[in-house]
């Protein structure tokens, strides 16, 4: 059997020596009359260790001299071991072995350039130089029916020129999103993490102190402000300065690392160690591999549904700026913008039992004296109470360092309420004395009075005091300055979380998305240019002229196959971008479009030799082509035809009708029918044709544009002379 490669060699024209280096499977064609002179030509080939098998097709026949004698073919020995095809005549003859006569052929073009054709199918010359060696006789004489596949020329430039378009010009939109979706894949890296060290420490120094005077303030308007050891007023001044310094101290932290980060996203500089020294996270850690895997999955699903190579090269360009890390700059603005931070201390009210209580006091104090005649002594008890009340509460009043202090407002007092409760004990004593016998009070309603006005006392007291400090906690920032430092805390997180963390996994997507954005920019100036190149052939060739054709493929279907094959190529020549993109490098100006020029040109070279429906190295999915394959069998009833040819079948016998008389008429001949495998895989999805898969007799290729039989002759053993040196 043959390597999968066959080689023509010419010899009718070879000018010099033939190709060295050859692999494979050899189809030497030759003059009839020039074997034997070349006999030296094909013991060389036949010598080559990498030569599997040598089909020599002869063409022509020698001059003998005699027409009587029979002979028709002079066989060197060194062909004795190859497979000899004899061809009579380049167009041939219709013609079925005993059931009609020779005919013209009843096609133009040349048969012999259509079977060469079909032979450099690796599949198809095996099978020759099989069937040929099971026959009798050292060489043949070929009948031949074929149908071929191929496109239309203009059809398929025309298909050619729209799929170059299609990929080559923007215009389709992506449908979905391609930066939210890297943007979301190194958002979830970068989850949980929180800050530590300085900024933490900070963060939490202000969160307790502020906490602390907020506890303390709620204190102020308890008995323990008033009477405790430890009074919430004597540590207010100091806790609420202290309180302030922290928020401050924090937001200058907050701002510190802020900056740095800022720096070493923006410049480099500081270091990665100099922005975590104060409590930033370590940036975590990012697979390259994995990174420029996901983004050739991405790259790869846009491009399969129909995202032109422009297109998607300008959103890579869109997601390469926006996805390096971008700094801080707005997060630090708005955390300079909250400073200074301070936490005042309000000014207390100065008299918490406010003055307008003096009445009441004087009233109060009258009335009891009055009433309990004589009542100088429960007139002064009460006066008393006010004076104590009201000092109590003067000298419980916090500043800025501690209480005002009860020997500061013992004076103030003693002028206020002191003043007032003396004054009206007075006053009721001299009304009690005046009028002594005209009025006296039943003893319950005075001790009645008397209770109420204590109770007047220090219910006016405990509601001063509450709504002295109410009104002092009204003027205190403490909720708002907790906020603030909330918000610091908030905007250091989500800025680590957000850029700093994913810092080099940022580096690396943006890296990625630049190169393969400039290997799509390169890959689609090349196509637009180059690859108008492919499929210039404005008219049918040679080997292709001699043969029956298929039904005309549909325009939609023809143009999905080489879409298809062009956006394989084009894939295929932006490979280097993703070792490249893994390793952080930037490839070389030109690299894609020299490697996609070279691509296109063996692309061409595989589509011309095996044909278009046959899938090539570049073709990823086989659906575009099994589409066009059942659309050219459902309209193609002689492809049908030729894959039920038995050997008794007409054929184009490769010879004049004069020359039929070298075959034998006793030995049985051979007969192959072949067809491309993709056609096989098409009958199995559409199950109407099973006779025809399961038929071993079918030689499936994995190449090739043909359908048809091939039927092997024995010449005579007569009509071939094995020739020694020249000599009969």
């Amino acid at each position: 059997m043959s390597d999968s490669k066959v080689t023509v060699v010419d010899l009718r024209d070879l000018t010099g020596d033939p190709p060295s280096d050859l692999v494979g499977g050899l189809l030497v064609v030759d003059h009839a009359g020039c074997l034997v002179e070349h006999a030296e030509t094909y013991l060389s080939l036949l010598s080559e260790s990498m030569v599997t098998a040598v089909v020599c097709v002869a063409v022509g026949e020698i001059d003998t001299g005699n027409p009587l004698d029979g002979v028709v073919l002079d066989l060197p020995p060194a062909l004795w071991r190859a497979t000899v095809l004899w061809v009579g005549d380049h167009h041939g003859i219709d013609w079925a072995p005993d059931s009609s006569s020779p005919r013209p052929a009843g096609h133009s073009g040349d048969t012999l350039d259509s079977m060469i054709a079909a032979l450099q199918v690796s599949e198809l010359f095996d099978h020759v130089v099989a069937a040929a060696d099971e026959l009798s006789g050292p060489a043949v004489n070929p009948g031949i029916r074929l149908v071929s596949s191929a496109a239309d020329p203009a059809e398929l430039a025309e298909a050619r020129a729209a799929a170059v378009r299609s990929l080559c010009v923007g215009g389709t939109s992506s449908p979905h999103d391609l930066e939210t979706l890297i943007r979301q894949s190194y958002a979830r890296t970068g989850e949980g993490s929180t800050l530590s060290g300085r900024v933490q420490a900070a963060g939490t120094e202000a969160v307790q102190r502020i906490d602390h005077v907020r506890e303390l303030a709620r204190e102020l308007a308890t008995p323990k402000a008033l009477f405790g050891p430890n009074r919430a007023g004597r540590q207010l001044g100091k806790q609420v300065g202290w309180a302030g310094q922290a928020a401050e101290n924090h937001r200058r932290v907050v701002a510190e690392v802020l900056n740095r980060m800022d720096g070493h996203l923006q410049v480099g500089h500081p270091s990665v160690a100099d922005v975590t020294e104060l409590g930033a996270p370590e940036p975590r850690t990012a697979d390259s591999g994995e990174i420029a895997e996901n983004l050739r999955a991405e790259v790869d699903t846009l491009l399969d549904q129909g995202v032109a190579l422009s297109t998607l090269a300008q959103e890579l360009r869109h997601v390469a700026a926006n996805t390096a890390p971008q700094g801080c700059t707005a997060a630090l603005d708005e955390v300079r913008a909250k400073g200074p931070l301070s936490l005042g201390m309000p000014a207390f009210p100065r008299w918490p039992l406010r003055p307008a209580l003096l009445p009441l006091i004087f009233l109060s104090c009258a009335a009891v004296a009055f009433l309990l005649a004589p009542g100088w002594l429960s007139g002064g008890v009460l006066a008393v109470l006010w004076f104590l009340s009201g000092w109590v509460l003067l000298g419980r009043r916090p500043d800025a360092e501690d209480e005002a202090g009860l020997g500061a407002t013992v004076v103030p007092a003693l002028l206020t309420y002191g003043l007032a409760g003396l004054s009206g004990t007075a006053v009721g004593v001299v009304a009690g004395l005046l009028l002594e016998g005209q009025f006296t009070a039943p003893p319950p309603v005075g001790q009645l009075v008397a209770v109420v006005a204590v109770l007047l006392t220090v219910t006016a007291a405990t509601v001063s005091w509450r709504s002295a400090t109410q009104s002092w906690r009204d003027g205190l920032r403490v909720n708002e300055i907790r906020v603030a430092v909330d918000e610091l805390t908030r905007l250091a997180e989500e800025t680590a979380v957000r850029e700093w963390l994913p810092m080099r996994h940022r580096q690396i997507v943006s890296a990625a998305a630049a190169e393969v954005a400039g290997g799509l920019e390169e890959i689609a100036a090349t196509l637009e240019e180059a690859g108008n190149r492919l499929f210039a052939a404005s008219r049918p060739s040679a080997a292709t002229a001699g043969a029956a054709r298929m039904a005309r493929p549909v325009p939609h279907e023809l143009y999905a196959v080489v879409r298809g094959d062009l956006l394989d190529v084009c894939r295929t020549a932006l490979d280097p971008a993703w070792p490249a993109a893994e390793a952080a490098l930037r490839t070389a100006q030109g690299v894609y479009a020299r490697r996609l020029d070279r691509l296109l040109g063996e692309y061409g070279v595989e589509v011309r030799q095996h044909g278009l429906l046959a899938a090539n190295r570049f073709s990823r999915s086989h659906g575009p082509r099994d589409d066009l394959t059942a659309l050219v069998w459902s309209q193609s009833p002689a492809a049908l035809a030729a894959l039920r040819t038995d050997v008794d079948g007409d054929m184009t016998q490769l010879c004049r009708s004069s020359q039929l008389g070298y075959l034998s008429r006793t030995a049985e001949p051979g007969l192959l029918r072949f067809a491309p495998a993709q056609l096989r895989r098409v009958l199995e999805q559409d199950g109407l044709r099973n006779e025809l898969v399961s038929d071993l007799g079918i030689v499936w290729s994995d190449g090739g544009e043909y359908v048809g039989a091939l039927r092997l002759v024995p010449l005579r053993p007569e009509s071939v002379r094995q020739v020694l040196g020249g000599v009969q």
